[in-house]
């Protein structure tokens, strides 16, 4: 997959899982759920989503799916202690809006989640195969 198809296809896989994200974040919110306990029950949803479509879709994985699901459950665990500690602060100590700031905590970790997979999940890909044949060639 060249690099345009493959950051084309993380984009549209990475709106859809924001928009479960942030979907299902408002949909707690709404239903006067503490906004803490409504992203963390929305990170589990959008990670669940993104863990198939990324390893299928995006990165078109071959590795061993324990390793990968692994490295991608920690990888992401780390980009919502971003996220979270962003939302908290957002929220909590510059009395931003709880919506609003978890969208703008959404733009940092969209760009933190594809270096954390691209370099450190799915490395064992198809197209890091083919990169590895090219530099042994």
């Amino acid at each position: 997959m060249n690099l345009f198809k493959h950051v084309s296809a993380y984009l549209f896989f990475g709106v859809l899982t924001t928009l479960v994200n942030l979907g299902v974040y408002k949909v707690l919110l709404d239903a006067g759920i503490d906004y803490r306990v409504s992203a963390v029950a929305a990170f589990i949803l959008a990670v669940a989503f993104a863990y198939v479509t990324n390893r299928r879709w995006v990165f078109e994985s071959s590795g061993d799916v324990g390793r990968e699901s692994i490295r991608f459950l920690l990888a992401r665990l780390a980009s919502f202690g971003v996220n979270y500690g962003g939302l908290i602060a957002l929220v909590e100590l510059w009395g931003a809006d709880e919506f609003l700031s978890q969208i703008v905590m959404n733009v940092v970790v969209v760009v933190l989640n594809y270096i954390l997979s691209r370099f450190l999940v799915f490395s064992g890909g198809k197209e890091s195969e083919r990169e590895g044949r090219m530099h042994h060639e």
